[in-house]
């Protein structure tokens, strides 16, 4: 069953295998999830942003914001907040207001609920979507179903859905936005939505922006016009105007967001607050820092000690081969754009992530690798199906199995808490 490129369209039985997924992904999280968030600053920039304001007067003690000029800043890019405000602004409607406030014992509204509550759909969306792209590569329709469940249930995503901290719900909702990228992507490709996604991604995880290329890659049927009478493809300009014109202006949009609070266009929030931090020197981003990237990503194992519950994985992180191990797969994806895409894109994330100076700190798993994940579920679903067979979906199953038991350990036992 090869690729097809914008060929493969939806039937009743993918929507509601992905209506199902999501629901399912839904309540799973939220029985996992071990409560609001004490980093919060996502719903904090929501409701500065319906007053008027970029900043908060101070910086409340518990959170990282960069301080200047006698106000405290939001280092993280801002879609998330953006996701956040309707939501918020229909907390402070009264009489939602009065109930909310007598709800969370008087004090102020639970922002931090309202935070994580965006996490957890926002990442229970993302199973849906991934179920219905998926089946647009094709595959088969049990081979997208067990793909959505690997992406949703047997990867470090379903961890740090749960979690909903500011740095865990950059992830997270960085996730939807690649899902969705990646279903237009597989369909029909339309420029503005493929660069609105990306655009919304950017303003997640900055390092998007390395990425576009693989969407280039694969579909160079939208972009370039090929004929017979002529040596050399044609561009077609008007559909990469109208992919570039949403990343063009997210970028001019976040020089002017630095420019007002800073009154430079680079990212001066992240140097204000993690210049000579621990781990990062005079720079944010070195080459030399690529082998502890890669430690954490490929080898870093589990602790095992003498008391229960016996092996339980080390807060700084995990390798992938402990929580995923069905990723190996994606080495079996065949030979075609899809495939190239993908890697081009894997490739172009870490070569950026490989250089900052840290790891992701207190994580399950690698976390940064989840702004490549949805590239490397296509790859293994790729690589597996069709036919997916039984041992397939053992190796599917323990992955399930070993995030379930990080889950467990670092959560409900509270051996580690990282929220």
């Amino acid at each position: 069953m090869g690729w097809r490129p914008g060929e493969v369209r939806f039937d009743t039985r993918d929507r509601r295998d992905a209506l199902l997924l999501f629901l399912l992904a839904l309540v799973a999280y939220r029985i996992a999830c071990p409560g609001p968030s004490g980093y919060d600053q996502y719903a904090l920039l929501a409701r500065a942003l319906l007053h008027g304001s970029l900043s908060l007067p101070e910086r409340p003690p518990a959170l990282e914001m960069a301080e200047w000029q006698g106000r405290a800043y939001f280092t993280n890019p801002p879609t998330p907040a953006l996701l956040l405000m309707p939501f918020v602004w229909i907390a402070e409607r009264e009489p939602l207001r009065s109930w909310l406030l007598k709800w969370n014992g008087g004090f102020e509204l639970p922002l931090a609920w309202i935070q994580t509550g965006l996490s957890l759909l926002v990442g229970a969306a993302s199973v849906g979507l991934a179920r219905l792209a998926l089946a647009r590569i094709p595959l088969s329709r049990r081979g997208a179903n067990w793909g959505a469940i690997l992406f949703g249930f047997g990867s470090i995503h379903w961890y740090h859905a749960t979690i909903g901290s500011v740095w865990y719900i950059a992830e997270i909702v960085h996730c939807f936005f690649m899902w969705v990228v990646v279903l237009e992507w597989l369909g029909r490709a339309r420029p503005a939505l493929l660069g609105l996604g990306l655009a919304a991604a950017f303003w997640c995880r900055m390092e998007t922006v390395v990425a576009v290329p693989f969407l280039l890659v694969a579909r160079p049927d939208r972009w370039l016009l090929t004929s017979p009478e002529r040596r050399l493809p044609r561009l077609r300009l008007g559909w990469l105007t109208a992919f570039a014109a949403p990343i063009a202006g997210v970028l001019a949009l976040n020089a002017g967001y630095n420019w007002v609070r800073f009154g430079v266009f680079g990212n001066q929030a992240y140097e204000l607050l993690l210049k000579n931090a621990a781990g990062f020197g005079d720079s944010l981003f070195n080459f030399n820092n690529w082998r502890s990237h890669v430690y954490m990503l490929f080898r870093q194992p589990p602790v095992y000690q003498r008391t229960y519950p016996w092996v339980i994985p080390a807060i700084s992180g995990l390798s992938i081969g402990y929580t995923t191990p069905a990723f190996v797969y994606a080495l079996r994806a065949p030979l075609d754009r899809l495939t190239a895409a993908c890697w081009v894109g894997i490739l172009l994330f870490c070569a950026v992530l490989f250089q900052f100076g840290g790891t992701g700190m207190s994580q399950f798993g690698y976390r940064f690798a989840l702004d490549f994940y949805p590239l490397l579920t296509v790859l293994t679903m790729r690589g597996m199906d069709p036919p997916l067979r039984w041992w397939h979906v053992v190796l599917i199953l323990f992955g399930v199995a070993a995030n379930v038991w990080g889950i467990w350990v670092l959560t409900h036992l509270e051996i580690a808490r990282l929220f």
